[in-house]
């Protein structure tokens, strides 16, 4: 048997939750790898104490889904997330006996995306870690079992789950809804909770920011009671955050399944999705699963490698997959797959050539490029910059401020002049100034800091500071990443003028100082 979901839980203390959460947890994997919470964390150390309670707004940037379908996230006020994970740690032996009462049951692990300790790291979330000594796969159980054989698969989920989560509903699961309605003017540890979480979003109770991993440990709060009253009745089924696959021996059980979990969510006022329910017959469902289809391939050549035919077969049955099905996640299983195999050099040019025509097309696959592409195939910066040049006119016409992002990421990683930026750098802040976008604005900002030795006083940096002092004014709490990295302390309001002061940037050291580096050879 595969470890037990509580197996993961009591291997984290209090402290490696709260570090995990915090320092690692803040930003989103979907941003330009160009921040770090690390060094607030350490600020908290000494400071937390002094935050000012209250409500905030929070940035909002939008990512493009694999669906094609753009997803709006969040980057939260840190003060306030420190507190949400500050009152996850203090209460975290509470909430692991929570766990325990609701999984500790299980012959299987239902939920199988949620926190965890990894070896050497300090991140305790990553959506798509897989170790299958430790993780198991309960499939082939599910499909053979005591009471027969499944003949259907289901395959649900919740509508938009985070934004739908009520934040009252923690309280609901952590005490039960009774108790949690009659003390909700109390001053009771799970009641911390509920107000953290709505403080974080300007007073709101309704919904958890989608970004923030504190909020995927919020959610199986809720969900692990859920998978409880689900598994009690019998169901054989698996989770993924959100997604449920139940295994059934009949159509009827399979609506029975479905109306059970519309009334359990429904139960902490989540809503089901109706347009992505399905009934798969069993096993023609399975055989046509696209990780059935893709997994031997790409066949191994005659040299010990993946040839540039193999590559290029691999490539093509993967893009088939996702036009057929609709579902790019198959192209990122491709790009992930074919780094972690032995390519022969032309096969790796190719493979880097059409990933990157991919991603000019595919803005969702920006965030794969450098870690899974141009640094294991050895693309050269010249490629890079054409690559990202492109990116830069289309992402213009289209107004799509992410894929933007990611040329002027590419720009001052790489150390290259981005061609839309440098013909017209005039017209350029202009466009990203009327845009009133937070991530682009710091991301324009950390490139003319980049490209002018980061001396603020910059000819092509004044007019972004003189910006983030009008915002300041006006809505610093929806801009505040921009506003505290372009200002300087002294032009900075309450508790983030002696953060400033402090030396804390939520710009990785290693940005600044290799650009200066570069820049002063």
């Amino acid at each position: 048997m595969d470890k037990k979901y509580t197996d993961f839980m009591d291997e984290i203390s209090s402290d490696e939750l709260y570090e995990g959460l915090l320092a690692y947890g803040f930003f989103s994997e979907k941003l330009p790898p160009v921040f770090t919470a690390i060094p607030f964390f350490d600020y908290c150390k000494t400071a937390s104490g002094s935050f000012k309670a209250g409500w905030n707004e929070y940035i909002t940037f939008r990512a493009m889904r694999n669906i094609n379908i753009p997803r709006l996230m969040g980057i939260p006020n840190p003060f306030k997330y420190q507190r949400v994970c500050a009152e996850l740690r203090d209460n975290w032996n509470k909430i692991r006996a929570h766990f325990h009462a609701q999984t500790d049951g299980q012959s299987y692990r239902v939920s199988r995306i949620h926190i965890r300790k990894e070896y050497d790291k300090k991140r305790i979330f990553d959506m798509n870690y897989k170790n299958w000594r430790v993780d198991g796969n309960p499939e082939s159980d599910l499909l053979m079992h005591d009471k027969g054989t499944s003949r259907f698969l289901v395959q649900a989920d919740i509508s938009t789950c985070f934004p739908s989560i009520y934040t009252h509903s923690i309280p609901w699961a952590l005490a039960g809804k009774e108790k949690a309605k009659q003390t909700i003017n109390k001053d009771i540890w799970y009641n911390s909770i509920d107000r953290a979480c709505s403080d974080m979003r300007n007073g709101e109770t309704h919904g958890l920011l989608i970004g923030p991993h504190a909020s995927n440990l919020l959610s199986e709060i809720i969900l692990t009671v859920v998978d409880k009253k689900l598994y009690d009745k019998g169901y054989r089924y698996s989770r993924n955050i959100d997604d449920y696959d139940c295994y059934v021996n009949s159509r009827d059980e399979a609506q029975r399944f479905l109306r059970d979990l519309e009334g359990t969510l429904r139960e902490f006022d989540l809503p089901l999705n109706h347009k992505k329910t399905k009934v798969v017959e069993l096993p023609i469902g399975m055989e046509r699963n696209w990780k059935h289809q893709l997994s031997d391939l790409p066949k191994v050549g005659k040299s010990g490698m993946i040839e540039y035919p193999q590559v290029n077969m691999f490539i093509d049955t993967a893009l088939m997959l996702a036009m057929e099905t609709g579902n790019f996640a198959i192209i990122n299983y491709a790009v992930k797959k074919l780094k972690s195999l032995k390519l022969s050099t032309n096969g790796k040019k190719l493979a880097a050539k059409r990933f990157m025509h991919m991603a000019a097309l595919h803005p969702y696959l920006l965030h794969l490029m450098e870690e899974h592409v141009f640094m294991p195939y050895g693309v050269d910066v010249a490629s890079i910059k054409a690559l990202s040049d492109t990116i830069c006119r289309d992402a213009v016409k289209l107004n799509d401020y992410e894929s933007l992002c990611y040329s002027i990421y590419f720009a001052v990683r790489f150390d290259f002049a981005l061609e839309g930026f440098e013909d017209d750098y005039i017209g350029a802040q202009e466009y990203v100034i009327e845009s009133r976008d937070c991530l682009l604005l710091i991301m324009t900002w950390i490139y003319f800091m980049n490209r002018n030795h980061w001396n603020r006083n910059a000819t092509q940096v004044k007019p972004l500071n003189r910006v983030a002092q009008e915002l300041k004014q006006a809505d610093m709490d929806r801009y505040w990443l921009f506003c505290y990295e372009a200002l300087t302390w002294g032009s900075l309001p309450g508790q983030w003028r002696p953060m400033k002061k402090a030396g804390i940037s939520f710009i990785r050291k290693e940005i600044a100082d290799g650009a200066t580096t570069r820049n002063t050879k």
